[in-house]
């Protein structure tokens, strides 16, 4: 099988696959695993945990919770003036808890599963990594793809290598080279937000400086209104201490160390009068990247948001374009499909990205793994993506619907979306 596309996504299904005996080759078009900027805060309760599980080998899905955070389970939506909007338990499953996750939760903890987590994005992918050892090739931008006579496909790279399968699995995010090839029809929309994320570095000293309420919830934003700034927070404070807890290989590996901190973004619509072109903002340095923010916000919030920003750790910043997916009719399936942002992007507003892409991995690898269960005429193997895709479309499509209705009426993201530039 090749994945394409090394995200949490492509990881999760190549140990699902591999669960299942079946040989996996993941190809990622960056030169290594830290060539940009993925961000820093996921969040995880069900159905992604489920995904995980499905997927992850035993000992690699404890070391995951091991090393997460498990925040109260809430979520909290306040004005600028800190007056709470809405605070409703994570997972609630009501589009208007911003930051949640439009799925049942409740308190979790490191051993436990009912979630939510909130983890450190690098230490999750480094341990998903781990198990992977010479499964997965860097460099690699995929350029075309052809179906064999043998019903397998040859999936042809930039620099000059192919792979060929009995599956291509599209793992390859919101400007996905697998999509355009497949459903070139498709289209990703461009939400008309824009965020400068980082962190808030935490100790016991700078903890108790902050004020309580960010460690009230699970994430917490603090909105202007549709059309206006929103500030987002997010403690991750985490169990054990990852270069404490090592990986389970000879000899014994080292998680890189991180500390506890707080995820701390700055949204505001794309034609705010002071933010600059996408193009233009990704040029920006960190400093200019903070300097820009604290403008967009201005001077009228409460004094505990201008606190928090004070210690924002500007070396940690940089701009995310939030874009959306349209809902996609059923396609005729076969030995290509997609998972995650390459199928379904969606506003993060609802926290279901990762989610949604964990579970996606989840339920390809169920469905291959009941593969021939059934006949059909075209095969076990395409049925089973059949399958797949059929219950992919109804669950993912309502998420994405779910987050940008919240977007339009929290954050201001677009109502009519933009196409995304290519």
């Amino acid at each position: 099988m090749i994945i394409v596309g090394a995200g949490l996504g492509g990881l999760a299904l190549a140990h699902g696959l591999r669960g299942q005996g079946v040989d996996v080759a993941v190809y990622e078009r960056d030169a290594h695993p830290d060539a940009r900027p993925q961000g820093y805060r996921i969040q995880l309760d069900e159905p992604g945990l489920t995904g995980l599980r499905r997927c992850l080998p035993a000992p690699l899905f404890r070391l995951c919770l091991a090393t997460a955070g498990a925040p109260p389970a809430r979520v909290s939506v306040r004005n600028r003036r800190l007056e709470v909007l809405a605070d409703r338990a994570a997972g609630g499953g009501s589009p208007e808890t911003a930051g949640g996750s439009g799925a049942a939760g409740g308190s979790g903890g490191p051993g436990g599963a009912a979630g939510p987590y909130a983890f450190n994005r690098p230490t999750l992918r480094q341990i998903m990594l781990s198990g992977l050892t010479g499964h997965v090739h860097y460099g690699a931008r995929l350029v075309d793809y052809r179906h064999e006579a043998d019903g397998r496909v040859t999936a042809r790279f930039a620099d000059g290598r192919s792979a060929t399968g009995d599956l291509l699995v599209g793992a390859d995010g919101v400007h996905s080279a697998v999509r355009r090839l497949l459903l070139p029809g498709a289209r990703v929309e461009d939400a008309g937000l824009r965020l400068v994320y980082g962190r808030i570095p935490l100790d016991a000293r700078s903890r108790a400086g902050l004020p309580d309420w960010v460690f009230e919830s699970i994430f917490t934003v603090i909105t202007g209104g549709p059309g206006h700034p929103h500030l987002g927070v997010g403690p991750v404070e985490l169990g054990a201490r990852p270069e404490h807890a090592g990986l389970a290989q000879r000899p014994p590996a080292a998680l890189s160390p991180v500390g506890d901190y707080l995820a701390c973004m700055v949204g505001a619509p794309a034609d705010h009068p002071a933010m600059p072109a996408f193009e233009e903002l990704r040029e920006l340095t960190p400093a200019a990247l903070r300097d820009l923010a604290l403008r967009v916000l201005g001077e009228d919030w409460h004094e505990d948001v201008h606190r928090l920003l004070a210690r924002w750790d500007t070396h940690s910043l940089f701009p995310l374009r939030i874009s959306t997916a349209t809902p996609v009719p059923a396609w005729e399936s076969g030995p290509v499909t997609l998972i995650g942002d390459a199928i379904h992007a969606m506003s993060p507003v609802l926290a279901m990205g990762a989610n949604t892409a964990v579970r996606d991995a989840g339920e390809l690898t169920r469905a291959l793994g009941g593969a021939g269960d059934a006949p059909d005429p075209a095969g076990p193997l395409v049925a089973a993506v059949r399958a797949y895709e059929g219950r992919m479309r109804e669950y993912a499509f309502a998420i994405v619907a779910d987050s940008r209705r919240t977007g339009q009426r929290r954050v201001g993201q677009r109502e009519r979306p933009r196409p995304l530039p290519r």
